[in-house]
């Protein structure tokens, strides 16, 4: 069996297992990718892998960033962008920078499935890490009323990747709707090909939001950076919440800050925490595996 080296890094708890492919070329972080997707469920699994919602290959930039981000969900399909992931990402490669001293700050552009993304990696006092991600413009897709919905409309998102929102009432559970109704909205016809992340918020207080996701390829997850942009978008344009200022996103793991600008053609900008947890190495038994 060949050793593999991780570290595994989590942003608000949604968790991940980081394998750095830097030093690979385009072909072989393709066959990697290939590798991770075949093994994905077995490494994330909880109680007999190492347990992660997903995957995180880093490799080489390929559109001048610093280095590359590809996603690997815990059922092996390959979402176009994950906000928590790329957090991660980005404190991991920002703190391998070399520097000329002492610094707190570093800025890095990561390029993602769904294109360049800016991140700016803050170290606290306490080594907490904290990073502000410009995610890109969000485009919204419209309403839908899927029949997995039994009824309720969806706000239709894109940051890259699909998103729709549910708002709910007052006295109703984004949880209980998530976990009821967010396996079969995802795979709804109205989603095809690609399905769709889905998450179900409810507006707490001025310029806050509650908010379950059903994410996927996952499932529930403590925390979905995406999903909270997206539903913060949604949430924006419907006048539920102002733009241009941060809307604090509670999530399971967390709160996310979200600023959606009064310019849709604008950047979504998320800031978060994240951490590494530990670092390791697995027998991997595929003989073509590299560490």
């Amino acid at each position: 069996m060949v050793p593999v080296s991780f570290v595994k890094v989590e942003g608000l708890g949604n968790d991940f297992i980081l394998l750095d492919r830097r030093a690979r070329s385009r072909a072989e972080l393709d066959e990697e990718v290939s590798w991770a997707q075949a093994h994905a469920a077995r490494l994330c699994d909880r109680r007999t892998g190492i347990g992660a919602d997903g995957i995180l290959l880093v490799g080489p930039g390929l559109a001048g960033g610093v280095a590359s981000m590809i996603v690997v969900n815990f059922d092996g399909s390959r979402p176009e962008m994950c906000g928590n992931g790329l957090r991660c990402v980005a404190a991991f490669v920002a703190a391998q920078l070399p520097t000329s001293g002492p610094t707190r700050e570093a800025t890095v552009v990561i390029d993602t499935d769904a294109g360049p993304r800016r991140c700016q990696v803050s170290e606290a006092d306490d080594g907490a890490i904290t990073v502000s991600v410009e995610m890109g413009a969000a485009k919204l897709l419209g309403t839908q009323a899927p029949r997995a919905g039994v009824g309720r409309e969806f706000v239709g998102v894109s940051l890259g990747n699909p998103h729709a929102v549910c708002f709910v009432g007052d006295d109703e559970d984004p949880e209980t709707l998530a976990r009821a109704l967010g396996p079969a909205v995802e795979r709804d016809p109205a989603y095809q090909p690609d399905k769709t992340n889905v998450e179900f918020a409810r507006v707490s207080a001025p310029q806050a939001i509650e908010l379950w996701v059903w994410e996927r390829g996952v499932g529930i997850t403590e925390a979905c950076g995406t999903g909270a942009c997206a539903t913060a978008v949604a949430a924006a344009r419907a006048g539920r919440v102002a733009c241009d200022l941060p809307v604090a996103v509670a999530l399971p793991g967390g709160t996310l800050l979200i600023t959606v600008p009064s310019d849709p053609a604008a950047e979504v900008v998320m800031r978060g925490p994240c951490r590494q947890v530990f670092a390791g190495v697995f027998a991997d038994p595929s003989p073509s595996s590299s560490s």
